[in-house]
């Protein structure tokens, strides 16, 4: 597995954290959502 930096803005990690999110599996899930539908941008 690859590690990758991500910059994101302060309301977001407020919301990140306020809600107990794992970023990691976030970010992991909206890529197989791209990546399933084709969208690459």
């Amino acid at each position: 597995m690859e590690r990758r930096n991500v910059t994101i803005r302060e309301e977001q990690d407020e919301w990140i954290r306020e809600n107990h999110i794992n970023l990691s599996s976030l970010v992991r899930e909206c890529i197989d959502n791209r990546m399933e539908s084709g969208l690459a941008d």
